[in-house]
């Protein structure tokens, strides 16, 4: 009877040893993921470290970039030629001299080593071999002043941008479509709120995918600025561009069309512009072909006249052939490639030359001041203003 017992409880002892090994199993596995989730998600933390400082040290050249068209450009303003001014001359289109002291970039700004630019190398205690553990440097710039379109990004703080339309020997007659496209896909990703009708909507009311305003300028060579003041003249257009899903929209832009929407008296009704998803939500081609003076110059000038919004913009150029023509001197394309150890990330941005040459206002008036500070301006309506509601009767000569 003894032995009967004793064999009952070497059972419950074996069952026993069988759960405490599962429950051993079972733990380890758990420790162990937990352990690999750790061991991962520091392996993504030290990976989201160094693409943040290759990102840095992208920037970094982009800054220094920056610095090197400035030494360029006050050279130029301050009386030198293009000769006199070439030791600072930062534009390469190319990363084969990058190493070397003959690139553009590192002689306009005075680096004298060979290589990569550091930007950062430390080593600390934390590596037990000593060995360096943080190593940025940019190693790669380049520059063009030559680029395929005219990209800019309009705010409630920057509601206008002025584009040179300026092209390699100034023949601007070349130049037979201007597109320009607006509302990337980066400022959203649904379309909301476009218009059916040509009615404009209240200044308070906020637009997903803004309304803009086009003003196409161009001169020739023998044109004044006391010429603005003759109402009669021909050299500018301002076009209303709304965002429509109406069946009557369209994306292109006659030079007739062009032409009615000038400072005249004619009605100047906005324009219905086909909007869809895409990389820029709207697009509209001006039809310029053989319009725009050989020898002068013109100018895009794009506003966004009211909603609190934010709209990327690019402009493009093309022949009669539907070629692109690039931009000369109108931005510069900047391309720079920063390092972290041995993660690369890569950076490409717009700089607007800062050309005192050809300077040009953000505002038609500014007032500053405190307290009863006051400013007086008069505003000319003209006769053929409209309204949701109809014409509207207050032409003349108002005053705040």
């Amino acid at each position: 009877m003894m032995k009967l017992q004793n064999f009952r409880g070497s059972k419950k002892g074996v069952a026993s040893l069988y759960a405490v090994v599962f429950a051993t199993i079972l733990f380890g596995v758990i420790t162990l993921s937990f352990v690999r989730i750790i061991l991962s998600e520091a392996r993504q933390s030290d990976d989201d470290e160094l693409s943040q400082s290759a990102y840095d040290s992208a920037l970094a050249g982009v800054e220094d970039a920056k610095r090197a068209v400035n030494k360029y450009y006050q050279c130029l303003n301050g009386g030198g030629s293009a000769d006199s001014c070439k030791n600072f001359y930062p534009f390469d289109s190319s990363c084969a001299d990058f190493s070397k002291n003959t690139s553009n970039l590192k002689t306009a700004l005075g680096y004298q080593a060979e290589g990569e630019i550091k930007i950062q190398e430390t080593s600390t205690a934390v590596d037990k071999h000593g060995e360096t553990t943080t190593d940025q440097a940019y190693t790669c710039i380049t520059m063009s002043a030559s680029v395929e379109d005219y990209r800019s990004t309009l705010t409630n703080d920057t509601r206008i941008r002025v584009v040179p339309l300026g092209i390699e020997s100034n023949e601007l007659s070349k130049v037979a479509k201007v597109e320009f496209k607006w509302f990337s896909e980066n400022n959203s990703t649904t379309l909301t709120k476009l218009y059916g009708d040509k009615a404009l909507k209240s200044k308070n009311e906020t637009s997903n995918v803004p309304v803009i305003s086009l003003t196409l300028l161009y001169t020739d060579a023998s044109f004044k600025i006391s010429d603005f003041n003759n109402s009669t003249a021909e050299n500018y257009s301002t076009m209303i561009l709304l965002p429509s899903d109406a069946d009557d929209s369209g994306n292109s832009i006659s030079w007739s069309a062009i032409r009615s929407a000038a400072n005249s008296d004619t009605r100047n009704e906005p324009f219905l512009i086909k909007c869809q998803k895409g990389e820029f939500a709207c697009g509209v081609d001006l039809q310029t072909e053989g319009h725009l003076p050989a020898g002068g110059n013109a100018l895009l000038i794009v506003s966004m006249p009211y909603g609190e919004t934010v709209s990327d913009f690019a402009v493009a150029m093309y022949d009669a052939s539907g070629n692109v023509i690039n931009f000369e001197g109108a931005q510069i394309s900047v391309d720079s490639t920063g390092r972290a150890n041995q993660l690369y990330r890569r950076v490409e941005t717009r700089l607007d030359p800062a050309d005192s040459y050809f300077p040009y206002p953000q505002f038609a008036a500014e007032l500053d001041g405190d307290g009863d500070s006051k400013l007086l301006k008069n505003f000319w309506i003209t006769y053929n203003c409209w309204t949701e509601s109809g014409t509207c009767p207050n032409n003349g000569n108002l005053s705040e």
